[in-house]
């Protein structure tokens, strides 16, 4: 694969890209208004975009205080590119930047991949802990939960 460019400025491209990136995911919850996801890009804490040959091929978006809490909110890499370093270099990215805070949190789908993948990266799921027991709890507006 050709070499991954990172840069913050999210600002800088049109925001099409960023749509179809998460239209590529199946992410349709968020580009079906993508005024919305817009908004919640420019209230973000940090945005890293992953671009080769200046094309968009994954982004990281978290919220922070800085000091006890990191919640990583979307970390999203098109399919023709994952498996090849992409998302571990936007994690990575994000994870040194907030390296001094206490607690990093995401939450994601049930599948086998992601949870291979944040395991390697040290990420721990709250119902395998056996030593210190955490829960976690979601509200989440218009999803039945149950």
């Amino acid at each position: 694969m050709k070499k991954v460019e990172y840069n913050q400025h999210w600002k800088d491209i049109e925001f099409t890209a960023v749509v179809d990136l998460y239209n590529s995911v199946g992410w349709v919850a968020y580009t079906n208004k993508p005024e919305e996801l817009q908004k919640a890009f420019e209230n973000s804490s940090y945005i890293n975009l992953a671009f080769v040959d200046s094309k968009l091929v994954g982004v990281i978006r978290t919220l922070s205080d800085s000091v006890s809490i990191h919640y990583i909110q979307d970390i999203i890499v098109h399919p023709d590119y994952q498996r090849h370093g992409v998302g571990r270099g936007l994690l990575d990215s994000a994870l040194s930047l907030y390296n001094e805070v206490r607690t990093h949190v995401l939450l994601t789908d049930n599948e086998e991949k992601q949870k291979l993948f944040y395991e390697s990266l040290g990420f721990k799921n709250p119902k395998d802990l056996v030593k210190d027991e955490l829960n976690s709890f979601i509200k989440m507006k218009g999803i039945d939960l149950s």
